[in-house]
């Protein structure tokens, strides 16, 4: 018997016991198919890509992070020179971005579309390796998953890491060691906290008797992204781990894991299921000691969720254990719990419990409503940014003045570039955002420099020139918060728009 076959008889017994509960006829057939199929997954592929065609020609994201990505494209473009769109820099998606940015959003989008099918395939073949019962189920709901589509189609580095972390899973199970390394070096390229990942990729290798692979392993690992971080480390030197940080509240988390990551009808469903499968449950613990793959699983969920608990600030910070999460359901869960978590997941697509106010609270779920999903609200907070810089680029801003536009900065940046004039403020490389913390958009003719926000030594520079101040009522919050000043006080004049950028109350953000 060979390494390989052994290895995949010991998959074959480790869920045995999931296999066992197989019911005949046709609909258990359909769960149980194996979607990694070349003409499967082909058609597979065709819908992944069907259900997200209509989405691409929206912009290029509803983070300022996907137009700082943008901006650093064109900026590289034009002036040959490479800022990363923040620190501590995202290379391999913001320099293969760069390579498609002139197309516009249409083609960057694309791109992370390609990417995120390939991540999908990978994704198949790990469960199809798994032999893992419903293994249609989970493939499906990996696919279709409402925060996990909503990344899959925007010009964010999200996808990016995920894929590159599913090749090296998957690279590893099939004892393929130098290309497991290879695409986890990808994936810390594209985000540096995959970094994370070492830790369980490395146990698996350990707990399947090949540590003397180690050393290929790391060698790849580290490789890859020294090259990766090269350019940016040359610039910034050591700050370039720079990041944005902040003190997250509690009520903030919870929205993050449940309206923003699953939806509340996604992680309602999810709830209920993990109630009704306590008693496969508590074999978890020992199957941990027993089975490599299921601690493999354990602990990459733990160290993302650990990263998180650092750095709470978006929901899809917690991407790359959505794949682990899928395969623990897809052992522990009952066929139908299982179909039923997942469908309400998808429902949460389209429509879900809504709250009057962002935040969850005891009194926002007094007044719960059935309302939009995260796709569409995705959608509809884009066309309400998009209407909200139009509002900005029409207002009778006077000569001789300085605009702070808030988080909306890099999306006026971008959608304007050719009628303005791109810059710097300062070079400063302890922040975050050269292009657009420090950034500046001019329109020379009329002497109107519109900026992110202003850090007060800045204020006090332009307003030794004389100029008007005019702010969002965005930025100005921003204003107070980060650098302890208020335009208001100052002579700031705020922009009139009659909304914020939602058309509710937040930057980004729908009334969900």
């Amino acid at each position: 018997m060979t390494a390989t076959s052994a290895a995949r008889e010991q998959r074959d017994n480790s869920s045995g016991q999931a296999r066992g509960e197989r019911a005949p006829g046709a609909l258990s057939r359909i769960f149980d198919f194996d979607l990694s199929r070349p003409l499967a997954f082909a058609v597979l592929a065709l819908a992944f890509v069907a259900s997200r065609a209509p989405f691409i020609d929206n912009g290029y994201g509803t983070k300022p992070d996907a137009w700082r990505i943008a901006l650093s494209g064109y900026w590289l473009w034009d002036n040959h020179e490479f800022y990363p769109s923040r620190l501590p820099g995202y290379p391999v998606p913001e320099l293969s971005y760069a390579l498609v940015v002139k197309g516009g959003w249409v083609a960057t989008n694309s791109l992370t579309v390609a990417v995120s099918l390939l991540g999908l395939w990978f994704f198949a073949n790990i469960v199809r390796e798994m032999k893992l019962p419903n293994a249609a189920l989970i493939v499906v709901g990996f696919a279709f998953q409402p925060l996990l589509w909503i990344n899959s189609m925007n010009t964010m580095d999200y996808a990016w890491a995920l894929t590159f972390i599913m090749g090296a899973y998957y690279f590893l199970i099939t004892e393929e060691t130098g290309f497991a390394g290879l695409m986890l070096g990808l994936a810390i390229g594209s985000r540096l906290p995959s970094a994370v990942m070492l830790l369980p990729l490395t146990a698996y290798l350990v707990r399947d008797g090949r540590s003397n692979e180690l050393r290929d392993f790391f060698v790849w690992t580290l490789v890859v992204p020294m090259l990766a971080f090269l350019p940016i480390a040359w610039k910034y030197g050591p700050s370039f781990l720079n990041f944005y940080d902040a003190t997250i509240g509690v009520r903030t988390v919870i929205r993050l894991l449940a309206k923003d990551s699953l939806g509340l009808i996604g992680t309602i469903g999810v709830g209920l299921a993990a109630l009704l499968s306590l008693p496969r449950l508590v074999k978890l613990p020992g199957d941990v000691l027993r089975d490599k793959h299921v601690m493999t699983w354990v602990l990459a969920i733990a160290c993302v969720g650990f990263v998180f608990s650092r750095l709470p600030h978006e929901a899809a910070y917690l991407i790359p254990l959505f794949p682990f999460a899928f395969l623990l359901i897809g052992r522990y869960f009952a066929r139908w719990v299982l179909a039923g978590t997942i469908a309400m997941m998808l429902m949460a697509s389209f429509a879900d419990l809504t709250t009057t106010n962002h935040e969850v609270s005891v009194a926002s779920f007094s007044k719960l409503r059935l309302g939009q999903g995260m796709l569409l609200s995705n959608r509809d907070t884009q066309n309400a940014q998009f209407k909200y810089v139009h509002d900005i680029e029409k207002y009778a801003v006077p000569d001789n003045s300085v605009v702070s536009i808030g988080f909306l900065y890099p999306q006026f940046a971008v959608l304007n570039r050719d009628r303005l004039k791109l810059g710097i403020l300062e070079k400063d490389t302890t922040s975050i955002s050269q292009l657009t913390d420090r950034g500046k958009a001019e329109d020379l003719p009329h002497q109107r420099t519109f900026v992110w926000l202003l850090a007060y030594k800045d204020f006090e520079k332009f307003q030794k020139r004389g100029v008007a101040f005019l702010y969002t009522q965005d930025a100005g919050i921003s204003t107070a918060a980060l650098y302890g000043y208020r335009l208001g006080v100052l002579g700031g004049q705020v922009l009139e728009l009659g909304r914020t950028p939602s058309g509710s109350g937040g930057t980004t953000r729908t009334d969900r």
